[in-house]
């Protein structure tokens, strides 16, 4: 597997989100066991758009980003970059039951019904997230084997253990790169890169195992995302901003995840820089037959207590920059 991507351990104590109009950074350390929020930092658009990522040229991302930590003091230089869920992709898939060997070999296999370019442009990465019938549930994040091994160990004493699901990432090369290069551009050092849904559920949800639907409610479009025990099950980017459509594919994918997995999605979490919109939230919680809440990423972290009714105000547009930084502590 690319440990690259979903990732082992690190120092790594910046979290970096590369939004489609904003750049937000937050950089954390550790104090008594516990992440500790040292700074952070947003270049964002004002009411006249100011830049688009999408439209930008690296050499000018990257410039952005040196102003921006000389600018806020930023010490360190290790650092997590997101990766959209819009341009990357991602799903959950079935397999028998099998041997470690035999499984490393079949997920780059079954991978090609799945994603949607040839696999010589992707890096491909995958993660266990549950086998059958609840004998073994857990992140194999840095654990693959001693999922894999419990499975096969349990396979002979209990028939009903039959398939395995498994996480699939495929993130396109040329993504890869530019990022890379970006950061280098930057003088920073690339830890990791992390697709955008792992780093909303860390700073979201935490270790919580109930179900969520979460809603990351950018300038030009959203991201829905469900987690269930603690595990993504399933997410989908639209290209919109339309509060209508929105509710629309949220009453869609949610069904689709009950139906699928027998299960009630007990809440929604807003996210992004359109969260705190009145209009929005009044809406969705108003229309959706489930609790909204507008989610707070610095919950889990230490801070200044002087910093409680800004970063209070500013927290859901941080959540993906949060959850990067968090990712070991």
């Amino acid at each position: 597997m690319f440990d690259w991507i979903f990732g082992k351990s690190s120092s790594a104590s910046l979290g970096i989100d590369l939004g489609s109009s904003s750049i937000k950074i937050v950089e954390l350390s550790k104090k008594e066991e516990r992440s500790f929020l040292t700074n952070y930092a947003i270049a964002q658009v004002g009411e006249e758009m100011i830049f688009n990522i999408g439209e930008m040229k690296d050499e000018e991302i990257a410039k952005i980003l040196k102003d921006l930590i000389k600018k806020a003091k930023i010490s360190s230089r290790r650092a997590c970059l997101s990766l959209s869920v819009e341009k990357t992709f991602s799903t959950v898939i079935n397999l028998p039951a099998m041997p470690e060997k035999e499984l490393a070999a079949a997920v780059p296999f079954e991978a090609q019904k799945y994603v949607p370019l040839p696999m010589d442009e992707v890096v491909l990465d995958w993660d266990i997230i549950s086998v059958s019938n609840g004998v073994v549930e857990k992140s194999s994040k840095g654990a693959t084997d001693s999922v894999i091994s419990g499975a096969s160990e349990k396979r002979s004493e209990n028939d009903n253990i039959t398939n395995i699901q498994i996480l699939l990432l495929a993130v396109p090369k040329e993504i890869i790169n530019r990022l890379t290069k970006i950061a280098t551009l930057a003088g920073l050092e690339l830890v990791s890169l992390e697709q955008e849904a792992f780093s909303l559920t860390r700073s979201l949800i935490g270790n919580d195992k109930s179900s969520y639907v979460l809603v990351d409610l950018g300038r030009k479009g959203t991201d829905l995302i469900i987690v269930d025990q603690g595990f993504i099950k399933m997410s989908h980017n639209l290209d919109s901003a339309n509060k209508e459509i929105i509710l629309m594919e949220l009453d869609r994918i949610v069904n689709i995840f009950q139906m699928r997995y027998n299960k009630k999605v007990g809440q929604c979490l807003l996210a992004g820089g359109r969260a705190k919109e009145k209009e929005l939230f009044d809406f969705l919680s108003a229309k959706l037959k489930i609790s909204v809440k507008i989610g707070d990423p610095f919950a889990r972290v230490e801070k200044d207590q002087r910093l409680t009714t800004a970063l209070k105000d500013l927290g859901p547009q941080f959540a993906v920059a949060v959850g990067l930084a968090m990712r070991e502590y």
